[in-house]
C-alpha cells in the first residue's frame, strides 16, 4: 500500500520505496492530488503531496524547503495541470507549477534522464501548446488527459530500473590484460567473463554509466542496460585521429558525454568523470582511469572494474562508500 507524505508528516526513513511527487497547481485548482493518491494507493510507493488540508501553522520557508527536498528525492515527478476551478485575485493560475516544470525539465535533461518527470496538461489550459512544444525539445511528452498521465506515472514507478557505474573495461585490449595483470588466460576469456559479470547484475531495463575506456565497441550490443558513455582518454585520443569515431560512439551508446552529474536516490548529486584529477570538490565523485591502484579517495570512489571484482558498481554500492567516506578518519588519506 502507498504511504502519503505531506509537509506536516513526521520525519522517518522511507527505506527503498520509490517516491512520486505530485507537482501541480493547488490554488485555484480542484483537489486532483486526492484523486491521484487514491489511484496510486495500490502501489508500494511513497506519495509526496504538497497540498495542506488547512493553513494552520503555515510557514512559507518550511513549505519551500520541504518541497525542494522531496522534489530532489523523488524518482518520478507527476505534473498535472487540470482546468482552473476558481480565480485567485492577483495570481495567474498554475504560475508556480510552470516555474517548477521549467526547472525540472532542465534538471532531468542535465542529469541524463535519471529522474523521470511525467507531464499532463488539460487541453483547456491556456498556453498548453507552447509548453508542449518547448518540452518536446527536451524529449518530454505532454499528455492531454489525467488518465494517460496517471498510466505513464504507474509505468515509471513499476519498471524496476536500477543504476550502475563502471569504467575501464578495455574490451579486446591485450595491453590492458598484461599491464593490469588481469587474471585471465587470454583476451577472449577476459571479454567473456567481463560480459557475463556485467549481465549477471545489470538487467535489460537498467541504466549504466561507463566512465571511459570502453574498448571494442562491437561488445556493446551483448551488454544489458542502457549505456551512457563518459569519454575516457582512449576515446578522446581516437576522436582526435578518426573522423568516423564520433558517429560510431553515438550509434553505440545512449549518449556520449565528457563528464556529467547524476542525481542519486538519496537526493544528492554525484559528479562523474574519467580521471580522478578531474573530480569536483563541491560534491561526491565517481571516476575511473587508475584501474585497481586505489579504491577511494576523499572526494569519491573508483568504479573501474579492476578494483571492483570485474563487476559494475550498483547505486547502492556508491551510496555505501559515500556514507563511509564521510566518517573516515583523515589519517586514511595521508
Amino acid at each position: 500500500m502507498a504511504e502519503v507524505i505531506t509537509p506536516t508528516t513526521p520525519e522517518k526513513d522511507y527505506g527503498n520505496k520509490k517516491i512520486v511527487f505530485l507537482a501541480g497547481p493547488i490554488k485555484g485548482a480542484p483537489n486532483w492530488q486526492k484523486q491521484a493518491i487514491a489511484d496510486l494507493s495500490d502501489l508500494d510507493v511513497c506519495i509526496a503531496n504538497p497540498r495542506r488540508e488547512n493553513s494552520d501553522g503555515f510557514n512559507m520557508d518550511l513549505q519551500i524547503e520541504w518541497e525542494s527536498r522531496f522534489l530532489a528525492a523523488a524518482d518520478v515527478i507527476m505534473f498535472w495541470i487540470p482546468p482552473k476551478e476558481t480565480d485567485i485575485a492577483g495570481r495567474d493560475y498554475a504560475q508556480t507549477t510552470r516555474f517548477e516544470l521549467s526547472e525540472w525539465a532542465v534538471k532531468t535533461n542535465y542529469n541524463s534522464g535519471r529522474k523521470k518527470i511525467v507531464v499532463g496538461i488539460d487541453e483547456a489550459f491556456y498556453g498548453r501548446s507552447y509548453i508542449a512544444i518547448r518540452l518536446s525539445e527536451k524529449n518530454i511528452a505532454v499528455y492531454n488527459n489525467y488518465a494517460d498521465t496517471l498510466a505513464q506515472v504507474k509505468q515509471q514507478l513499476t519498471t524496476g530500473a536500477k543504476l550502475f557505474f563502471t569504467s575501464d573495461t578495455h574490451f579486446g585490449s591485450k595491453r590492458t590484460l598484461l599491464l593490469s595483470r588481469r587474471p585471465f588466460s587470454d583476451i577472449e576469456q577476459m571479454n567473456e567473463i567481463l560480459i557475463a559479470n556485467w549481465n549477471k547484475v545489470v538487467a535489460p531495463q537498467d541504466e549504466v554509466y561507463h566512465l571511459g575506456d570502453f574498448g571494442d565497441l562491437e561488445i556493446a550490443p551483448r551488454l544489458n542496460g542502457k549505456i551512457h558513455l563518459i569519454l575516457g582518454n582512449y576515446e578522446q585520443a581516437l576522436l582526435a585521429t578518426d573522423g568516423n569515431y564520433k558517429k560510431m560512439l553515438e550509434q553505440t551508446f545512449a549518449e556520449v558525454l565528457l563528464n556529467g552529474i547524476v542525481m542519486l536516490k538519496d537526493g544528492s548529486n554525484m559528479f562523474i568523470t574519467h580521471k580522478p584529477s578531474e573530480c569536483r570538490r563541491d560534491m561526491f565523485n565517481a571516476f575511473g582511469h587508475i584501474h585497481g591502484l586505489k579504491k577511494v579517495n576523499y572526494l569519491g570512489v573508483n568504479v573501474g572494474v579492476d578494483g571492483n571484482h570485474f563487476l559494475p558498481m550498483s547505486e547502492d554500492d556508491i551510496l555505501f562508500y559515500k556514507k563511509s567516506l564521510q566518517t573516515y578518519d583523515y589519517e586514511v588519506f595521508i
